[in-house]
């Protein structure tokens, strides 16, 4: 960078708060907001609004930073948008978090996580495709997406050697004056770069729309090199080892493994990345050996999409349906979506296409009845009925006594298709899902599912087993001589847990304290699920979730299980 356009930097920032003040507010906001997160330790009273904190702010920012930018071309300047754009993700965001379960095996998690990437995804690649979404070609998004990565690798490297600087100067001021210190100086100098400094020295170095439309794309010698000597030769390595394993099958007569969806997924990105990048060679009239390899390169990948095809359908055929799967196999039919839109010469903006495929299948496949969670549970939940009405269950849900006899038939099979229902039904009962309850009680004998040894043909049977869930009702009332409050999720260690005289004892040694406080709960109150509160001499545990489950025959088992999710009231 020359000494010309440094001088032009100052005035670039001050431009960046005239162009999007509201994406530079929700920029400052997000500092104020990870910094408040950061100091309230995330205490159960502020739990939500910590989770809010931490994902409304950056979306936020860079939905205002999209809607600034589609109305800079046609400069019809209107706070409507913003407005309507913010308060759809405000009541989103919202509703998201309310919904959050705090119980981390509770698969509305991973629903609520699909969710969120979506609309980050969709936010970030609005900035640079929403702007040109009415062109007629790609032209100006290709100058927009290039100027935009050197704003950003500018602002990445600025904001970099500026948090060095600080942290640096932190660093000596405490030790020259012996200062003593906690982390929290340095805490706040990252997050004040990453989420103020950043943003803004990005947003000053983004490209004029007008600019982007009124200058023709061409390549510079870096952009030129780098494509020629590094994407094309790693490209070509990952085709031609695939077209090799693909002869290999076909020789062989044998049907593909499960890396080749790596491979092949890698390959498509190559592949996608340089048609971007080599836009200018792609629009050129003159036919070089650039332009009719970047024709040949979508047809090139067919073969290879296939073979992820007849991959995927093995795995499907023999294992069944599983969220994995379907994320594979929407990625899949993503992959021939991204070639027929290359091949197909009509299509001149291509980039808005296949953001528009992306984003519907995105979609698709983390909300609704045809997500991946939704289709997946269905398919489950009905090899898990169809596998007890097999054995001849009608009544539902099983009592305990029926669940472990059904374990203990289960297990005498070994056939692949008892294997498959099983495993499934192992998922299904750590996450305590609701609907298996209709059939078999979350937390009974469901364990003991898992295979006998070949040597020792006796069934292990429960010590105890119980599973309390009072998250519906997790407000507790603070003891008069609680001093310290906290949330807490423990999973115990064998060496902290014993079961002795019909009841469980355990101990809790708190971080930062130095003392172990011992706790004690009887089988009773496990078994008639009647444990809210635990509480010995200094301190006291408001149980949110408390999952158990222990053997009579330790010895031979490896997964006994202790944890307990609550708060924890301390004198």
């Amino acid at each position: 960078m020359n000494l010309t356009a440094i001088k032009k930097y100052p005035s670039q920032i001050s431009s960046a708060f005239k162009r999007f003040p509201l994406a530079v507010a929700f920029a400052i906001f997000t500092t104020i907001a990870f910094i408040y997160v950061y100091e309230s330790g995330h205490s159960p009273a502020e739990y939500k609004t910590s989770h809010w904190l931490m994902i409304y702010p950056i979306a936020a920012s860079m939905i205002a930073l999209s809607v600034s930018l589609v109305q800079e071309s046609p400069k019809k300047f209107s706070v409507l948008p913003h407005i309507i754009a913010g308060t759809v993700w405000l009541a989103i965001s919202i509703a998201l978090v309310l919904y959050f379960p705090k119980d981390s095996s509770d698969i509305g998690r991973t629903y609520v996580g699909m969710t969120y990437l979506f609309i980050y995804t969709t936010a970030f690649l609005s900035i640079f495709v929403a702007p040109f979404f009415k062109q007629k070609d790609e032209n100006g998004f290709w100058i927009f997406l290039m100027k935009s990565i050197k704003a950003a690798v500018i602002a990445i490297a600025i904001s970099a050697v500026l948090l060095i600087a600080i942290d640096g100067l932190l660093f000596g001021f405490f030790n020259l004056f012996d200062i003593k210190v906690s982390a929290r100086p340095f805490v706040y100098s990252a997050i004040i770069s990453s989420c103020t400094i950043f943003p803004i020295l990005f947003f000053s170095g983004i490209p004029s729309i007008d600019d982007c439309l009124q200058e023709t794309p061409a390549l510079n010698k870096f952009q030129t090199s780098t494509n020629k000597f590094l994407f094309l030769p790693v490209l070509s390595l990952y085709i031609v080892l695939l077209y090799a394993y693909i002869a290999k099958i076909i020789i062989q007569w044998e049907m593909p493994k499960g890396m080749v969806s790596y491979l092949v997924s890698a390959s498509m990105l190559l592949m996608l990345l340089r048609v971007t990048l080599m836009l200018p060679e792609r629009i050129n009239p003159k036919q070089s050996f650039e332009s009719k390899l970047l024709k040949i390169l979508p047809a090139a990948c067919i073969p290879l999409v296939i073979l992820m095809s007849v991959g995927i359908i093995r795995r499907i055929s023999d294992y069944g349906i599983s969220e994995d799967r379907y994320y594979i196999t929407a990625i899949n039919i993503f992959y021939y979506a991204i070639i027929a839109i290359l091949l197909i010469d009509k299509i001149k903006c291509k980039s808005r296409f296949i953001a528009i495929v992306f984003c519907s299948m995105f979609l698709i496949a983390t909300n609704g009845p045809l997500s991946a969670i939704n289709v997946t549970h269905r398919v489950w939940i009905n090899s898990v009925k169809a596998a007890l009405v097999e054995e001849g269950y009608n009544k539902f849900p099983l009592s305990k006594e029926e669940t472990v006899e059904f374990a203990r038939r289960i297990q005498d099979k070994s056939d692949h298709k008892t294997n498959i229902a099983t495993s499934r039904l192992g998922i299904l009962n750590s996450r305590h899902d609701a609907e298996l309850a209709q059939y078999i009680p979350n937390g009974e004998s469901l364990i003991l599912i898992s295979r006998k040894s070949s040597t020792n043909k006796e069934v292990n049977e429960f010590l105890i087993s119980a599973y309390i869930n009072n998250s519906k009702n997790s407000y507790f009332e603070i003891p008069k001589n609680a001093t310290q409050v906290n949330h807490f999720y423990k999973t115990f260690n064998k060496e902290d847990y014993k079961f002795q005289g019909d009841t469980l004892f355990f101990q809790l040694k708190p971080k930062k304290l130095d003392k172990t406080f011992n706790f004690f709960v009887t089988r009773q109150a496990l078994e008639s699920k009647d444990v809210r509160f635990l509480e010995t001499e200094g301190a006291k545990i408001g149980v949110e979730n408390l999952d158990l489950t222990l053997y009579k025959k330790e010895e031979k088992v490896k997964h006994n299980y202790f944890s307990i999710r609550g708060i924890l009231f301390l004198e």
